[in-house]
């Protein structure tokens, strides 16, 4: 493709990996550090997943608790500060203020290029959503003055104690970029990276994080997604390599077991 933005809506748009590329070329060109995320429906919200409902929104905290009580009962004795806890709970897909992002655009783009159920229902694919953001400028519109470097998930941080569950009240503040210790598996293969927000309020922004001039957002048009899976996957990017569960990488195994040359 030669052209990389919609005459409708004049957002750029991704409609292959070579778009990408060029997409990323000048945003990266200054060799500062940039993260990604990807939207398989463009009209999701960019907001952490316990803000999204209202009863996890209002439970957030006893939804935690309840967590780290249920780790003990299983046997899991882990030494986690609270935001390890938190960490913990969002690799394993418990609502929390955490929202995630990749290193990579290319793992980015898989998720914003997954298929949905919609897809199988009515054979059409919604549009996506490709986010850049640079985690300094974030932190910097967030009153960093250290050069915004993406702070570390420590219980330590007295910055990061206003945006605990319970804290955040205290003291108003901006979405933040942070990283997390390696700990989990699920942020090693996704080169993973947060974004952490307060609790809305009745006279918040809504979606503040799209508000931030750190961040750039490109559509990916439903009709280009097959060919871009096929892309995606020609470079190693599919969801065995993304997930690394055995039940993905069993179906992948008898999804090709036998197939000969077309």
């Amino acid at each position: 493709m030669t052209e990389v933005v919609d005459a409708k809506s004049e957002t750029p748009t991704i409609g292959s990996v070579e778009d990408l590329m060029r997409v990323l070329a000048p945003i990266t060109a200054d060799g500062r550090e940039v993260w990604y995320r990807g939207h398989r429906d463009q009209s999701w919200r960019l907001e952490a997943s316990a803000f999204r409902i209202e009863r996890h929104r209002t439970g957030e905290r006893a939804m935690l608790a309840r967590f780290r009580q249920e780790a003990a009962a299983a046997g899991l004795q882990y030494a986690f500060d609270d935001w390890g806890w938190i960490t913990f709970a969002q690799h394993h897909a418990l609502p929390t203020r955490l929202l995630d992002w990749s290193q990579s655009p290319l793992v980015a783009l898989f998720f914003a290029c997954e298929r949905g159920s919609e897809s199988a229902d009515t054979g059409v694919e919604m549009d996506g959503e490709f986010f850049v953001l640079h985690p300094n400028d974030l932190n910097v519109e967030a009153g960093d003055s250290d050069g915004g470097h993406p702070r570390l998930l420590s219980d330590g941080d007295g910055k990061l104690k206003d945006y605990l569950p319970g804290k955040d009240a205290e003291n108003p503040s901006k979405p933040r970029a942070v990283v997390a210790p390696l700990v989990f598996d699920r942020i090693r293969f996704q080169t993973g990276t947060f974004t952490v927000s307060q609790l809305p309020t009745a006279n918040s922004e809504p979606e503040p994080l799209r508000k931030a001039k750190a961040l750039q957002a490109f559509v990916v048009p439903g009709d280009a997604k097959p060919d871009l899976r096929e892309q995606l996957d020609t470079l190693g990017f599919n969801e065995v390599s993304i997930y690394r569960d055995l039940d993905r990488i069993a179906n992948r195994i008898k999804a090709g077991h036998g197939r000969g040359p077309a």
